[in-house]
């Protein structure tokens, strides 16, 4: 059976709701379940806590946590608790967040998010694997730090966030695997891989010894045209954003000139001519949309690409006819 992984939207009221996902996720032959964490949503080392609870054989991920509002050695306790209840289920996954929301939102300053990062894999990774840190400077500070508790997994898993070519060296030579960014296109996948692969022989590493996985978003349809609009509508917030939008549609194969006049038509409070700018083929190109035949074959391309483990994203209330529709086989 091919690998399948699930990830849990926002919005979730009651632990009734979450076991039940969780166990749909279980009955219908998953691998992983994944939660993210959003602020001000949902805690994830709470969701993560009741589904080690409420399931046996489920892998269990965040994509992701960030080493500004959680401290690599909070995070390691979190890491080798949750690993520990759930009887070594657990996959971390760490991202650098932005500069927007850590710093202009949260008032805590960034500084440099990939130096900050691959510092905090080191911490964590030393703490997981029973190491006494001690550090006197750089980022993170420890005046001697030793875990009480250990993860069963040796190595606990670490998977970064990645989504340019920076992140994806760092991963290459960092980390057990790479979360790849939700909303990008097979083409992309392609590249990203080689970049990653690329870093992971420069640092002596065997590349196939990196996990990939991605978030794919799903949308569940026999009318896609219908869903067009609003779709296009959640391309233009991330095509806007500076750098990432030229990076998507340039390794796409689109004009990496339209993300500048998505900017400028944002800028002048032209939404429509934004939205207009985003045509269906961008859409095709990074959601799974249409019937479940036709996701199927959206993810086949997606393992194609480079894609190990593919990570079904629908929104929370169509999770349950996702989950049925597009099970593993």
């Amino acid at each position: 059976m091919q690998r399948l992984g699930l990830v849990l939207h926002h919005g979730i009221e009651s632990g009734a709701e979450l076991s039940r996902y969780g166990r749909l996720a279980e009955t219908n032959g998953f691998e992983s379940l994944w939660v993210t964490e959003r602020y001000f949503h949902e805690e994830t080392a709470a969701l993560l806590g009741h589904l080690a609870a409420s399931t046996t054989t489920l892998r269990l991920g965040v994509g992701v946590v960030n080493p500004y509002t959680r401290h690599p050695a909070l995070t390691a306790m979190t890491a080798a608790t949750l690993d520990r209840i759930s009887g070594g289920r657990f996959m971390l996954g760490l991202g650098r967040s932005d500069r927007a929301v850590i710093e202009a939102r949260l008032g805590i300053p960034y500084g440099s998010g990939r130096d900050t990062m691959e510092a905090a894999v080191g911490v964590v990774r030393r703490l997981l694997a029973g190491e006494h840190v001690h550090a006197t400077t750089g980022r993170f500070p420890l005046a001697g730090a030793k875990l009480a508790t250990r993860p069963i997994q040796t190595p606990l898993p670490i998977y970064l966030a990645a989504i340019g070519p920076k992140a994806l060296q760092i991963a290459g030579r960092v980390a057990d695997g790479v979360l790849l960014n939700a909303y990008v296109s097979p083409a992309y996948v392609r590249w990203a891989v080689g970049v990653l692969h690329e870093a992971a022989r420069a640092a002596g590493r065997d590349p196939a010894g990196i996990d990939v996985a991605c978030m794919l978003v799903v949308r569940l349809s026999d009318d896609p045209a219908a869903l067009m609009p609003a779709l296009r509508e959640r391309l233009v917030r991330l095509l806007a954003e500076a750098h990432v939008g030229e990076l998507l549609l340039e390794t796409s194969g689109f004009d990496p000139a339209i993300a500048a006049r998505i900017r400028a038509a944002e800028a002048a409070g032209e939404r429509p001519r934004a939205v207009a700018l985003v045509d269906d083929a961008m859409v095709a190109s990074c959601y799974l949309l249409g019937s479940a035949a036709q996701c199927r074959e959206r993810i086949a391309a997606y393992r194609a690409a480079g894609v190990d483990a593919p990570l079904l994203l629908p929104p929370l209330g169509d999770y349950a006819r996702v989950a049925e529709a597009l099970r593993p086989t």
